[in-house]
């Protein structure tokens, strides 16, 4: 039996929205991102207590596919944007040199790494490019080499996988789906952000899609989905991680398909959600979100889905964030409506107990709907969302990221709302 978490109820229509884009796959235009391991835990539980009055709380980078000049850009380019909790803005990052990247590739991966390296790969050149996050947000290439020759892009996926490039959370080591290959390519940070392949690209048995670590970065997760349909496949391959050098080892797989899997901070539970929407793939909604237990004895990482408990609601979480400083134990679903044109659900939020129960947050759902895709920085205090609409009468495309602090309680308290050039893969990090 399943634990499942019916998803509050609550569903608003915006007027003139589509979510299919021309030329960008199916639903949302070529979009992805880490999360699950990709922050580091840091700070003192901001995730509980609100922003802490910082004036510059974080940075923002998002791939550009048009170079910000539509029709006259040789280069896309890496755009950065900077969170102001004294002007409450989230606005273009002052005095920002927006690096070069391949045009028209929104990648298919992007990550930070101990909260001062930026990746971003891309398909269309087979390179993995790297910066250094400077303390007022502006990128410099790390000097290694980069960007460096990935070959084995050219069977990566670029299209919706929310987690396809992440870290573990120490920010030591950089993994990469490859679908195509049925691998998981996996590199080492060093100093000044240079990366090392590791000796060994595990297969798991299956075409790996989204991946996640577990809160402390013992073991990896790896989903299998089917990219066109937005359905999960198979099941959830599970490794062990040598922390010195990234080598993977096989611990097994749970019969259990999930779209995309997270950790929690303590490494006891994933939660994950099968990402099944009657909109996006033509399946009846999964009105739920999925609890797994991570052994600690006997074979440590297997995974074991808890007991069913009963929850009420019709919403389908489509993606899921978890909060990842130490003290945080919030998780936040984000969907889409069934209504043809129907936008995005308000967001969905729940605690996690040491138990790995979820109980919905008071005030949950959240009047806020933006996007299908969330992330926090790496203290917590702060949850981004992303999400990209086209207007049905002029065919105009607008993407969006709305920054919010987490209050006491998980409340969700809109700070400023950003309206980006064009579509692909983004992360946030604090500012140092």
């Amino acid at each position: 039996m399943k634990k499942k978490y019916q998803v509050l109820a609550g569903l608003a229509v915006i007027v003139a929205v589509a979510l299919w884009l021309a030329g960008c796959d199916h639903y949302v235009c070529t979009s992805g991102a880490t999360f699950g391991g990709s922050c580091t835990a840091s700070g003192s539980g901001l995730g509980t207590t609100g922003p802490g009055g910082s004036a510059t709380a974080a940075f923002i980078f998002a791939v550009d596919t048009t170079g910000g000049t539509s029709g006259t850009a040789t280069n896309g380019t890496i755009d950065g944007f900077t969170l102001n909790t004294t002007t409450n803005s989230l606005a273009p990052t002052a005095n920002y040199t927006a690096p070069t990247v391949p045009l028209g590739d929104p990648g298919v991966g992007m990550v930070v790494a101990q909260g001062k390296y930026l990746y971003a790969a891309f398909q269309s050149t087979r390179q993995i490019f790297g910066w250094t996050i400077s303390s007022t947000g502006t990128l410099t290439s790390v000097s290694n080499n980069t960007p460096y020759s990935a070959a084995f892009l050219a069977s990566a996926s670029t299209v919706v996988g929310q987690q396809t490039m992440i870290t573990n959370p120490a920010g030591t080591l950089l993994f990469i789906a490859v679908p195509g290959s049925s691998e998981i390519v996996v590199y080492s940070i060093g100093g000044g952000g240079a990366l090392t392949l590791a000796s060994t690209m595990p297969t798991p048995g299956f075409a790996p899609l989204n991946l996640t670590t577990d809160g402390l970065g013992k073991y990896l997760y790896a989903t299998e989905g089917n990219s066109v349909s937005h359905t999960p496949n198979t099941g959830i391959a599970e490794f062990s991680i040598n922390s010195t050098n990234g080598t993977l080892t096989s611990i097994g797989t749970l019969a259990t398909p999930m779209w995309q899997v997270a950790g929690e901070p303590t490494g006891k539970f994933l939660i994950g959600t099968t990402g099944e929407s009657q909109l996006v793939n033509g399946t009846t909604d999964d009105d739920h979100l999925y609890v797994f237990s991570i052994a600690s004895a006997g074979t440590p990482g297997a995974l074991t889905e808890l007991s069913p408990s009963t929850s009420t609601g019709t919403d389908s979480p489509f993606t899921i964030a978890v909060q990842p400083n130490a003290n945080g134990n919030l998780v936040y679903s984000f969907g889409i409506a069934d209504a043809q044109f129907g936008g995005f659900n308000p967001i969905e939020g729940f605690s996690i107990n040491s138990s790995g129960t979820l109980t919905g947050l008071q005030g949950s759902p959240f009047a806020i709907q933006q996007g299908y895709w969330g992330q926090f920085d790496q203290t917590g205090a702060f949850l981004l969302e992303y999400g990209a609409t086209v207007n049905v009468s002029t065919g105009i495309v607008t993407t969006q990221i709305n920054a919010m602090s987490v209050g006491s309680g998980g409340t969700l308290n809109v700070i400023s709302p950003l309206t980006l050039v064009t579509q692909g893969y983004w992360a946030v990090t604090d500012a140092p």
